[in-house]
């Protein structure tokens, strides 16, 4: 078994014994408190058609925090018809991933293009 190498945080920088995550106990452990305060909140039924301010403003957690648990699917945003957050791009309401589909169908498309035009240059 591989020993945990010394890392900074990737919120409050201290240094800390990296194994599983890139955040140091007490910032984990403040997550963790996030997320539980965030799961009661929409646990309530009468919350389930919170958005994603709302839920930010009542719980007092950041609404790119909110995001991260969305992204990484601790909450299933299926079970909550308004939870999501902006596209990267347009900034249209999604509930997974980066991009809405159709700035990801620009993206690709923009992509396959140059692609395509610098093949035909070699």
């Amino acid at each position: 078994m591989q020993s945990g190498r010394l890392e900074n945080c990737i919120i409050c920088g201290r240094l800390f014994l990296k194994d599983h995550s890139d955040s140091c106990l007490n910032c984990y452990l403040d997550i963790e408190q996030d997320f539980k305060c965030v799961a009661d909140f929409l646990e309530i039924e009468q919350n389930r058609y919170a958005t994603i301010e709302e839920v930010s403003e009542t719980t007092k957690v950041s609404v790119k925090q909110i995001t991260e648990f969305l992204r990484d699917g601790l909450i299933f945003s299926e079970d909550y018809p308004n939870l999501g957050y902006g596209c990267a791009h347009c900034d249209k309401l999604i509930k997974r991933q980066l991009l809405c589909n159709e700035c990801f169908f620009q993206f690709s498309t923009e992509v396959n293009r140059t692609l395509k035009r610098e093949k035909q240059l070699d």
